[in-house]
């Protein structure tokens, strides 16, 4: 018998104690504690044994010719700084902010398809693969946090991205959509997470999609 993790909140699968196995389980079942779908939980390897590495990825060195940031980057920095300030109570820094926001948020209007999204993940996947090297070099427990919640967040939106490119508006029609205000989990289903699984706030933080 073999047990499977979450990816996204531990929680263990055990066929032994479910007297199912794993594979058998339907293709739209989910994670109990906080809806993962079934493709983001990992055999556990048990017995001291590794998991077979199989994309080595390279450390990405500083290019003096740097990139310029899209509108749609600026506007998401400024939206995420604005939050910060409201945690520390500069009501004029976070209002600045909040116009910058606004700004760039208006200049680009993204009419990508689903493949372009999902696309856009994977690179998001290539680049926090990229940063965990780098922080790993400077022992940054706080970069890895941020990190971890950053991975885990795009592993459960690129999936549910593609399951709605395949099963279309069936896939979240009468289901209500919740959003982690903190680290940007995403619940589909009537009630949420009684805690955030990524970030570990109470289910207050979590709001729904109007």
């Amino acid at each position: 018998m073999k047990k499977y993790r979450c990816t996204i909140c531990g929680y263990i699968y055990d066929e032994s104690k479910e007297n199912v196995k794993f594979s058998d389980l339907p293709e739209d079942w989910k994670c109990p504690l906080c809806g993962a779908p079934k493709n983001l939980f990992e055999e556990i390897v048990e017995d001291n044994q590794t998991v077979e590495v199989t994309k080595e990825t390279e450390v990405i060195t500083e290019d003096n010719d740097l990139r310029e940031l899209s509108n749609d980057e600026i506007a998401y920095i400024c939206s995420n700084l604005a939050k910060a300030c409201d945690k520390q109570y500069l009501e004029e820094e976070k209002g600045l902010y909040l116009e910058l926001f606004e700004y760039f948020k208006s200049k680009d209007i993204n009419n990508g398809s689903i493949n372009n999204l999902v696309e856009m993940f994977n690179n998001d996947a290539n680049l926090l693969n990229d940063a965990f090297n780098i922080v790993n070099n400077y022992d940054d427990s706080g970069a890895k946090r941020v990190l971890t919640w950053a991975t885990k967040t795009n592993n459960i939106i690129n999936s549910i991205i593609k399951n709605y490119s395949v099963k279309g508006i069936e896939y979240i029609k009468n289901n209500k959509i919740w959003v982690c205000d903190i680290c940007g989990f995403v619940f589909i289903g009537d009630v949420p997470p009684q805690v955030c699984p990524i970030c570990k706030v109470p289910n207050f933080k979590i709001l729904e999609v109007e």
